[in-house]
């Protein structure tokens, strides 16, 4: 499948007579073989457009040849499927053969915004399009213009990293889906030991606060048996998102099974898990659900715990299950902090 760019490069240079914006498509016709892509050559269509074709033609610029790093490209960036790696190697790479202050790599639909130094004026932009995806944009920029050769070497290096980004993307759309709850989106269990883990190794490092609150739907099963799985689903779907719209944006949600909850909040001490807990409690009673013109309310039981000194990651959620259950018994839509 050959990728597509449309490319734009701004430059600043006061020989630009009417506009700082120059635009080119570029539709790429490469082939790879198994010493990596075959080499590119600019031709003008007079039209506007510009295309890639094919061509044996090697430019050299300093110590390297486009075929030599094209090459050699090739094999480094099938040494990673970590998105934030394989472009760290590109970057690497390129700058052995250009001069640019910055490379960035951004995908909105994907709400992905990876930056590698420091922007500058003068941009070159890349669409990368393959026949059934969009993988995003690359941008490179510097102080100076990017002269035309410049732009070609760069236009055939950036062949390389098609397909890796694309097996990266891929690799991380499996990665999020393996750790995320298909239902609400927020964490699953997986993630949650996993998550758990580290926070806990890193508070115990450096001896920062980490606590755990532990969210149990009041009374969920009465809502499946009177209004039906699906009406439950929605309000479980809801509610995550209040969770999540109540805490903080370094807190962690996720769904620990059935209708509880657990979220984890790093930095985090008694008191101001006590604060957070009861902000989500007072935001889920306040909701009403709407239902084929019925609107069910729903409330939460919360259970708090910080971590103490010579807790395990098991005694850590224990405790939190503990207070949870004491603010069930003592009747409900309330938080409970657990004894030290």
């Amino acid at each position: 499948m050959a990728p597509t760019f449309a490319f734009q490069q701004k430059n600043d240079s006061p020989a630009e007579s009417d506009s700082s914006k120059n635009q080119v498509t570029l539709l790429s016709s490469h082939s790879i073989t198994s010493h990596g892509i075959a080499g590119h050559s600019l031709t003008n269509r007079g039209n506007g457009k510009t295309q890639i074709n094919n061509s044996a033609r090697t430019k050299v610029i300093g110590p390297k040849s486009i075929e030599s790093s094209r090459d050699h490209l090739y094999v480094i960036l099938q040494t990673s499927l970590d998105l934030d790696e394989l472009l760290e190697l590109f970057k690497k790479e390129i700058e052995d053969i250009l001069t640019i202050d910055s490379c960035r790599y951004s995908n909105r639909a994907l709400d992905i915004n990876i930056g590698m130094g420091n922007d500058k004026r003068n941009k070159c932009t890349y669409r990368l399009i393959t026949q059934d995806s969009y993988l995003g944009e690359l941008i490179f920029s510097r102080k100076k213009k990017f002269t035309n050769a410049e732009v070609e070497t760069l236009e055939t290096l950036i062949c390389t990293v098609i397909y890796p980004i694309r097996n990266a993307l891929r690799y991380r759309e499996a990665m999020h889906s393996a750790l995320t709850d298909a239902l609400t989106g927020v964490g699953n269990r997986v993630s949650l030991n996993q998550s758990l883990s580290r926070e806990f190794e890193l508070a115990n490092r450096y001896q920062q606060p980490l606590s755990l609150l532990m969210i149990d739907l009041d009374h969920f099963k009465a809502i499946n048996d009177k209004y039906g799985h699906a009406a439950g689903d929605k309000v479980l779907q809801l509610v995550a998102k209040e969770i999540q719209k109540n805490s903080r944006c370094a807190d962690m949600t996720f769904r620990y099974g059935g209708e509880e909850f657990v979220v984890l909040l790093n930095k985090t001490d008694e008191y101001g898990a006590a604060v957070i807990a009861e902000r989500i409690r007072t935001a889920i009673s306040n909701i009403l659900i709407n239902l084929n013109d019925i609107e069910i309310s729903v409330t939460t039981s919360i259970g708090c715990t910080t971590l103490r000194d010579g807790d395990s990651a098991d005694s850590f959620l224990q405790k939190a299950d503990k207070a949870l259950y004491e603010a069930k018994d003592g009747g409900r839509n309330q938080v409970c902090t657990a004894a030290v």
